[in-house]
Protein backbone atom coordinates (compact mmCIF):
# COMPACT_ATOMS: atom_id res chain seq x y z
CA UNK A 1 0.00 0.00 0.00
CA UNK A 2 1.11 3.55 -0.65
CA UNK A 3 0.66 6.35 1.87
CA UNK A 4 1.28 10.09 1.68
CA UNK A 5 1.61 11.66 5.12
CA UNK A 6 1.61 15.37 5.73
CA UNK A 7 3.46 17.24 8.44
CA UNK A 8 0.39 17.72 10.64
CA UNK A 9 -0.20 13.98 10.69
CA UNK A 10 3.41 13.08 11.50
CA UNK A 11 3.75 15.82 14.13
CA UNK A 12 0.92 14.19 16.08
CA UNK A 13 3.39 11.42 16.91
CA UNK A 14 5.20 13.75 19.31
CA UNK A 15 2.90 16.73 19.81
CA UNK A 16 -0.08 15.32 21.63
CA UNK A 17 -3.55 16.18 20.44
CA UNK A 18 -6.89 14.47 20.23
CA UNK A 19 -5.81 12.40 17.22
CA UNK A 20 -2.37 11.28 18.46
CA UNK A 21 -3.49 7.75 19.32
CA UNK A 22 -5.08 7.32 15.90
CA UNK A 23 -1.87 8.52 14.22
CA UNK A 24 0.27 6.15 16.30
CA UNK A 25 -1.99 3.26 15.32
CA UNK A 26 -1.60 4.14 11.64
CA UNK A 27 2.19 4.18 12.01
CA UNK A 28 2.09 0.82 13.80
CA UNK A 29 0.03 -0.56 10.92
CA UNK A 30 2.46 0.48 8.20
CA UNK A 31 4.03 -2.70 6.88
CA UNK A 32 7.66 -3.01 5.85
CA UNK A 33 6.68 -3.33 2.18
CA UNK A 34 4.37 -0.28 2.27
CA UNK A 35 5.61 2.93 0.68
CA UNK A 36 5.35 6.18 2.62
CA UNK A 37 5.91 9.20 0.41
CA UNK A 38 6.24 12.83 1.35
CA UNK A 39 6.95 15.84 -0.83
CA UNK A 40 10.33 17.46 -0.32
CA UNK A 41 8.65 20.36 1.51
CA UNK A 42 7.71 17.93 4.33
CA UNK A 43 11.17 18.24 5.93
CA UNK A 44 11.01 22.02 5.88
CA UNK A 45 7.56 22.00 7.42
CA UNK A 46 8.72 19.48 10.03
CA UNK A 47 11.73 21.67 10.84
CA UNK A 48 9.37 24.60 11.40
CA UNK A 49 7.18 22.50 13.74
CA UNK A 50 10.21 21.28 15.69
CA UNK A 51 11.64 24.79 15.97
CA UNK A 52 8.31 26.15 17.19
CA UNK A 53 8.06 23.36 19.80
CA UNK A 54 11.52 24.33 21.01
CA UNK A 55 10.71 28.05 21.02
CA UNK A 56 7.52 27.45 23.03
CA UNK A 57 9.35 25.12 25.45
CA UNK A 58 7.07 22.21 24.56
CA UNK A 59 10.08 19.96 24.01
CA UNK A 60 13.77 20.37 24.72
CA UNK A 61 16.58 20.31 22.17
CA UNK A 62 17.62 16.73 22.96
CA UNK A 63 14.05 15.46 22.55
CA UNK A 64 13.74 17.24 19.21
CA UNK A 65 16.96 15.68 17.93
CA UNK A 66 15.63 12.27 19.00
CA UNK A 67 12.38 12.96 17.16
CA UNK A 68 14.30 13.96 14.05
CA UNK A 69 16.26 10.69 14.18
CA UNK A 70 13.05 8.73 14.70
CA UNK A 71 11.44 10.38 11.69
CA UNK A 72 14.54 9.67 9.60
CA UNK A 73 14.34 6.01 10.62
CA UNK A 74 10.98 5.68 8.87
CA UNK A 75 12.88 6.03 5.59
CA UNK A 76 10.14 8.01 3.89
CA UNK A 77 10.35 8.22 0.13
CA UNK A 78 11.08 11.89 -0.53
CA UNK A 79 9.37 13.00 -3.72
CA UNK A 80 11.26 15.81 -5.40
CA UNK A 81 9.25 17.55 -8.08
CA UNK A 82 9.68 21.07 -9.34
CA UNK A 83 9.61 23.15 -12.47
CA UNK A 84 6.98 24.70 -14.71
CA UNK A 85 4.93 21.53 -15.28
CA UNK A 86 4.81 20.74 -11.57
CA UNK A 87 3.91 24.33 -10.74
CA UNK A 88 1.05 24.19 -13.26
CA UNK A 89 -0.30 21.05 -11.55
CA UNK A 90 -0.03 22.64 -8.10
CA UNK A 91 -1.75 25.83 -9.23
CA UNK A 92 -4.54 23.83 -10.85
CA UNK A 93 -5.18 22.03 -7.55
CA UNK A 94 -5.02 25.35 -5.67
CA UNK A 95 -7.64 26.77 -8.00
CA UNK A 96 -9.89 23.69 -8.21
CA UNK A 97 -9.93 22.89 -4.49
CA UNK A 98 -9.32 26.30 -2.85
CA UNK A 99 -6.28 25.08 -0.92
CA UNK A 100 -2.82 26.47 -0.28
CA UNK A 101 0.22 25.44 -2.29
CA UNK A 102 1.70 23.29 0.49
CA UNK A 103 -1.53 21.31 0.84
CA UNK A 104 -1.69 21.04 -2.94
CA UNK A 105 1.76 19.42 -2.93
CA UNK A 106 0.46 16.63 -0.67
CA UNK A 107 -2.71 16.25 -2.71
CA UNK A 108 -0.79 16.14 -6.00
CA UNK A 109 1.50 13.43 -4.64
CA UNK A 110 -1.43 11.37 -3.33
CA UNK A 111 -3.24 11.65 -6.66
CA UNK A 112 -0.14 10.76 -8.68
CA UNK A 113 0.79 7.81 -6.44
CA UNK A 114 -2.85 6.70 -5.97
CA UNK A 115 -2.10 6.78 -2.26
CA UNK A 116 -4.04 7.07 0.96
CA UNK A 117 -3.46 10.40 2.65
CA UNK A 118 -2.72 11.02 6.31
CA UNK A 119 -3.52 14.58 7.34
CA UNK A 120 -5.05 16.43 10.24
CA UNK A 121 -5.78 19.45 8.04
CA UNK A 122 -9.51 19.96 7.51
CA UNK A 123 -8.80 21.91 4.33
CA UNK A 124 -6.63 19.16 2.86
CA UNK A 125 -9.03 16.43 4.00
CA UNK A 126 -11.97 18.11 2.28
CA UNK A 127 -10.01 18.65 -0.93
CA UNK A 128 -8.76 15.07 -0.89
CA UNK A 129 -12.22 13.63 -0.47
CA UNK A 130 -13.45 15.76 -3.40
CA UNK A 131 -10.50 14.46 -5.44
CA UNK A 132 -11.35 10.85 -4.58
CA UNK A 133 -8.39 10.26 -2.27
CA UNK A 134 -8.94 8.07 0.78
CA UNK A 135 -8.08 9.72 4.09
CA UNK A 136 -6.50 7.75 6.93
Amino acid sequence: MIFVLDCSFCAALFLTNERSLQVRNVFRGIAEDDEVSVPVLWWQEMNAVLAEALRRHLLNHTALLDISRLLSAYNFSIDVNYGAEYTAMILELVQNYSIGANNAAYLELAIRKKARLGTLSKELSAASIKAGIKIL
